[in-house]
């Protein structure tokens, strides 16, 4: 009796303690980015805390380099600070996605319809039969956007920009934009518009086929549409520790499935 009540009483399990990781996205990786941390949170490791900067790729770059954040996801990589290389792992794909209203009964357009238009040489919907839709109203994104660079790259070429495009400072204005204007077209990310655990189409707007193609997931990851872009953690240096058992997640098939249910097409 003696021995056991001078034994030593086991140590109660340490107590684990949250982690809090701040990570940066533009605005079209943050969707995904966002509920990639939530779940990761909710069903892997709860003790993990994450909050996610949302910023344009040139501000990433800083963010990144001055170790305010340790990882980014961005669909345009920004140009590495001088003497350094960026760790880079692709995540999804996602396509630039030729929008007009809801209303709006064109059901698709050639590149080189949307080059005419976009330049002013054709500025009327009476040009493609809908005389009722009046005049086109062209809406662009602002300069060093990463679908404004794929845009003008595939679509444009060396062809300038009509003067009377209006500039639209954010894909949410972009998409009320063309929402609210019967005659508008626009581009936007295609996972925001055919996006969605349902699958669904924002009904708001419409997404054009280009040549005969759309922008579904299964049209980027093949290689027929023509506006894709690849969405890119980014590291000034790969990720260590419970950020790295993330990275693996996320690229892994449950981080992969989500991607899928929000309309991002998946390279695994």
């Amino acid at each position: 009796m003696l021995l056991v009540g001078c034994a030593r009483a086991e140590p109660p399990p340490p107590t684990p303690v949250a982690e809090h990781y701040r990570l940066i996205a533009d605005s079209t990786a943050y969707p995904l980015m966002r509920e990639l941390a939530d779940v990761y949170a909710e069903t892997v490791n709860p003790y993990a805390r994450f909050t996610i900067e949302q910023a344009a790729p040139s501000q990433m770059a800083e963010r990144l380099y001055s170790g305010q954040v340790l990882l980014g996801a961005t669909s345009l990589v920004p140009p590495a600070p001088p003497g350094l290389k960026w760790w880079l792992a692709d995540l999804a794909l996602d396509g630039v996605a030729v929008i007009v209203h809801a209303d709006n009964p064109i059901p698709q357009l050639t590149l080189r319809d949307v080059r005419d238009i976009f330049s002013g040489v054709r500025n009327a919907w009476a040009d493609y039969g809908e005389d009722e839709l009046g005049n086109i109203e062209v809406a662009v994104r602002e300069d060093g956007d990463s679908a404004r660079v794929i845009f003008d790259h595939v679509v444009m070429g060396d062809q300038r920009l009509t003067l009377d495009a209006l500039v639209m400072p954010s894909a949410e204005t972009m998409l009320n934009f063309v929402t609210l204007r019967p005659g508008a077209i626009g581009y936007a990310s295609s996972a925001s518009v055919l996006g969605g655990r349902d699958g669904a189409m924002t009904p708001a707007v419409k997404a054009l086929a280009l040549d005969g193609v759309a922008p579904t997931a299964e049209k980027l990851a093949n290689g027929e549409y023509p506006l894709v872009r690849t969405l890119n953690l980014i590291g000034l240096y790969e990720p260590q520790g419970e950020l790295r058992n993330f990275v693996i997640w996320a690229l892994g098939r449950e981080g992969q499935m989500i991607a899928e249910s929000l309309g991002y097409a998946t390279l695994r």
